[in-house]
Parts: C-alpha cells; sequence; structure tokens
C-alpha cells in the first residue's frame, strides 16, 4: 500500500497512464482499423485495450489502497433514491433502442455488451476510485471531485484520434466533466463503486446500441444529461458539502 503523502501522485501517474493506453486504442481505431469514432464496430478494436485499463485499474487500485474498492463501504444504499431518476430515464432509452426496427442479436452486439461493460468498470474504478480517493487523502472533498472529473473529461480528449471533430470533442469535454461532476457526488453518497459502475456502463451501452440499431431518441439524451447533472448538483449542495461543513466542524 502507498504512504499516505504519494497516494495523490500515484493516482495521477496511473490516471495518466490509463489516458495513454486510450489515445493508442483510439489511434489505431481511426489510423489503422479505418474506423471513425462513433461507430459501434469501433468496439472490434477497443475491446482489447479495454481489457488492459481494466487489468491496469485492478492492479493499481490494491497497489495503491490494498483493495479494489479504494476506500468505499460499506455501501449506504439510501444514497440510491438520488440516482432513481437517472435510471428511470435508462429504461425508457432501453425501450425506444431495443424497440428499434434493427435491433437484433448479433456478434457485434454481443462485443458491444463487453466492452461497455469493461468501459464502465474500468472507468469508474479509475476516475471515481483510483483518482477520486487519491485526491480525497491530500485535499477537500469539492477539489478532489473536481480534479477526478477534469481527468475523466480529459480522457475523452483524445477520442480526436479516431476521427472525432474538434468541435464535437470540446462540447464532449464539457459533457464528461459534468458527467464525472455527478458520479462522484453519487459515489461519496452511497460510498460504493458499484452503482456508478452499473449506471456508466448501462448509459455507454444504450448510446452505443442505439447508434447501431439506428434508435431515435429525440430529446431524451438531452433530458437524461441535465436530469443528471441537476440531481447530481442537488446532491452535493444539500448533502455532501453540507456533511463535509459539518465533519470540519466536529474536528475543530
Amino acid at each position: 500500500m502507498t504512504a499516505n503523502g504519494g497516494i495523490l501522485k500515484s493516482a495521477i501517474l496511473t490516471a495518466l497512464v490509463y489516458i495513454g493506453i486510450m489515445a493508442v486504442g483510439m489511434y489505431v481505431t481511426g489510423h489503422v482499423a479505418g474506423i471513425t469514432y462513433g461507430d459501434p464496430k469501433m468496439v472490434r478494436v477497443l475491446f482489447y485495450f479495454e481489457v488492459v485499463m481494466s487489468l491496469l485499474a485492478l492492479f493499481m487500485a490494491r497497489r495503491i489502497f490494498g483493495r479494489v474498492q479504494c476506500g468505499f463501504s460499506p455501501a449506504d444504499l439510501s444514497g440510491l433514491w438520488w440516482m432513481a431518476p437517472n435510471f428511470l430515464i435508462l429504461a425508457a432509452l432501453f425501450y425506444m433502442a431495443l424497440s428499434a426496427g434493427g435491433a437484433a442479436m448479433s456478434g457485434l452486439v454481443l462485443l458491444i455488451i463487453a466492452t461497455m461493460c469493461l468501459v464502465g468498470f474500468s472507468e469508474e474504478l479509475m476516475f471515481r476510485g483510483i483518482v477520486l480517493k487519491g485526491a480525497l487523502a491530500e485535499m477537500s472533498q469539492g477539489r478532489a471531485i473536481i480534479l477526478s472529473s477534469v481527468f475523466f473529461s480529459l480522457l475523452h480528449s483524445v477520442n480526436i484520434l479516431a476521427g472525432l471533430p474538434v468541435e464535437n470533442m470540446l462540447a464532449q469535454l464539457v459533457l464528461t466533466f459534468v458527467f464525472g461532476l455527478a458520479m462522484a457526488c453519487y459515489a461519496l453518497r452511497i460510498n460504493s463503486l458499484i452503482p456508478v459502475i452499473v449506471f456508466h456502463t448501462l448509459w455507454d451501452l444504450v448510446q452505443f446500441l442505439g447508434g447501431h440499431f439506428g434508435a431515435d431518441f429525440g430529446p431524451l439524451i438531452n433530458i437524461a444529461i441535465i436530469v443528471n447533472a441537476v440531481m447530481g448538483a442537488a446532491l452535493y449542495i444539500f448533502v455532501l458539502r453540507k456533511k463535509q461543513t459539518g465533519e470540519t466542524s466536529a474536528a475543530v
């Protein structure tokens, strides 16, 4: 286990290596395999990189914190109510995706499912686990949440290597930063990575399946993003910030 003074440094270095692996994966996807970002077929390349990234996250979580959960335990399942609106919208999105005319099981669909499971697991373990918990060892809760969200957003900058237009990449940086803020708040409130891993996996999965099946989500994706941002902000303002203030006062 890493000494307290080196936890954040180790977490940041691990995140940079993780992002570097993803950068190579995106480059291979776009410039070697010739698959443009957004094409569901990109999982045929990214699956293998996601295996490596998941193993890296697992290894470093154990090395830095001594356990995979990175200090999240025991779970407070009452905090799941904060995520309920997001899961309801997800259910509607899945209904629309699976009701699309092109919905059918195939080898590509199975690979999409497997890849998104790895994405949800490794990204949450890395950014809401290793980076967030590493930051909490050396800074305030608010700054730790922001730092983990910045690195999560930075991860998506490498999508430009697979042909994502610059303006789309910049928009994605903003959206993933907001997503990261909300996920960090949920993880801290529930004291577990498992619900955010599940949500993240399903969120990416429904969008890939929707693209593959030709589903029309209309404004529902934007509504989901707004709801996620509002719930995450409310959770931080009315629960997490007050809790931290109370703990600081008690310590003084």
